[in-house]
């Protein structure tokens, strides 16, 4: 693995800690600080924190706590600070804005810890959206949440993870899944076409109950399960639900399409507050699947820390090669130990490109994966 020594400028800092004043949320308050949050003109300004609330029944997803220092730093200059976050395209518990919400105070999420607000941007059912102008290989424009786009500067706090389409979720995923409307989301994922495995399929059901849409069913009784293409919409969520591997996409063709459309989607959040934007990953629990789940697997490698950056194509970047940098952890759903410098996202989704998202961000000049990374320890 080369390493970065010029470029956008981003900023780690790891978890050892001496005594109070190393604290996770100093840790963090020192990353924002570094990023220019403290001195940013925030007064007056309706500021969007963008987090992940987490599916019920998740354990990964941003602590809290985490939002805190990023809140009062907003706080601090005069701004006006929220939390937003957009409905989900599948049934769980982040589907409508109620329920979202009130997933959101189940794990934690209140203003009395948080010190801010939440607000569904994109609506009661995720249909609030402004058309934002791109120009990239699959989209003229895209659907950005109405609350996000209105905004006046935008802070994204994001779990660093791996991701079963995408490769990896960071800041670039938080922007182009979490911050747009269900129909952008529905637009991102018009090319995956899953199928079912009739040899190992078992008739549970279980993948019936996930679909939103209906597409998934038995054309008589006790026979093959099967998908209808001109119903499903998509989303991924019946290959995780199957128990027994019997869904099946077909990866290599599909994955880059929906990869290179999240990309054109976060760039059309970033465009407009480029110069009011502001990121913070976190390094913990990096586990092999996003945090839209109902439950998260053991982690791939140790706990790193947080970074930051107002790029959010270098940030990605250089969290990327934080991971690769480690050697994977027992336990894990690595068969095989992962010496450092071997990709472990890789490993786990082999029949993915790990770097589409950054390989087109650059493509279609949207930031830059080439970075200088400062380390406050």
């Amino acid at each position: 693995m080369a390493k970065k020594t010029s470029g956008v400028p981003v900023y780690t800092i790891g978890l050892r800690a001496k005594g109070p004043a190393d604290s996770h949320l100093a840790k963090i308050t020192r990353l924002a600080e570094a990023i220019g949050m403290k001195t940013f003109p925030w007064a007056d300004k309706l500021v969007a924190v963008k987090t992940h609330f987490g599916e019920r029944g998740n354990a990964a997803f941003p602590k809290p706590i985490y939002v805190r220092p990023l809140v009062d730093l907003i706080k601090a200059g005069g701004g006006k600070p929220f939390l937003a976050e957009t409905a989900t395209l599948y049934t769980g518990s982040r589907s409508n804005a109620p329920d979202h919400i009130e997933t959101a105070f189940r794990h934690g999420f209140g203003p009395e810890v948080t010190g801010a607000p939440v607000f569904i941007c994109d609506g009661l059912t995720g249909r609030d959206h402004q058309m934002v102008p791109v120009k990239g290989k699959h989209h003229r424009e895209v659907s950005v949440a109405s609350g996000i786009h209105e905004a006046d500067a935008l802070v994204v706090l994001s779990h660093f993870k791996g991701h079963e389409v995408t490769g990896f979720g960071g800041a670039i995923k938080n922007l182009g899944m979490g911050c747009c409307s269900r129909a952008a989301k529905l637009a991102m994922h018009t090319s995956i076409r899953p199928s079912v495995l009739e040899k190992k399929c078992v008739r549970c059901r279980r993948c019936f109950d996930w679909c939103s849409v209906g597409a998934i069913g038995q054309k008589v009784p006790d026979g093959p399960v099967t998908i209808d293409p001109k119903k499903c919409r998509g989303c991924g969520e019946c290959l995780v639900s199957c128990r027994v591997g019997a869904i099946r996409i077909n990866w290599s063709e599909d994955t880059r399409g929906v990869t290179e459309k999240m990309v054109e989607h976060a760039w059309g959040v970033w465009q407009p507050k480029r110069k009011a934007a502001f990121f913070v990953n976190i390094l913990t629990d990096i586990v092999p699947l996003c945090d839209c789940y109902g439950f998260n697997d053991a982690p791939l490698v140790p706990d790193i820390g947080f970074a930051a950056s107002t790029d959010p194509v270098a940030l990605d970047a250089a969290c990327l090669d934080l991971v690769d940098a480690q050697a994977s952890l027992p336990g894990c759903v690595l068969k095989k130990p992962v010496p450092p410098a071997r990709s472990k996202f890789g490993q786990v989704h082999p029949d993915l490109d790990i770097r589409a998202q950054l390989t087109h961000a650059e493509a279609i000049g949207f930031g830059t994966a080439r970075y200088e990374r400062i380390i406050l320890d």
